[in-house]
């Protein structure tokens, strides 16, 4: 568990770097979500993650931040199952409408979660 844990950090770190060096990148990823029912892979994606830091929160080097990423990951793709999908979409076009330097931004916080959650494991 401890392995796909890591797993998960360097997959949200590789996303957030590619998303620092490239917000095309990002719009990308925006514009498949968007497409039919695809929000809900995120969803899934999300409780997922979330399921799998909380398993494995017994062999983490600091178990209480493994806890709130766990928490923080579940929750938002529960989120994303109890709201409601246009107004997601709404959300997410907005963020793909930001400007380069705000996305690029994003994808270095987005690339410190995936270290965040690498490094506690």
């Amino acid at each position: 568990m401890v392995l796909l844990a890591k797993l998960i950090g360097l997959l949200i770190l590789g996303v957030g770097l590619g998303i620092f060096a490239s917000p095309a990148f990002s719009k990308k990823l925006f514009n498949f979500f968007l497409e039919g029912k695809r929000i809900y892979m995120a969803g899934v994606i999300r409780v997922f993650a979330g399921l799998v830091l909380l398993i494995a929160v017994s062999h983490s080097r600091v178990p209480l931040a493994a806890i709130a990423l766990g928490v923080m990951f579940l929750m938002s793709g529960i989120i994303v199952f109890a709201s409601d999908t246009e107004k997601l979409k709404t959300f997410i076009s907005h963020y793909a409408q930001m400007p380069a330097l705000v996305i690029r931004l994003l994808g270095l916080v987005a690339a410190c979660f995936g270290l965040l959650v690498f490094s506690i494991f």
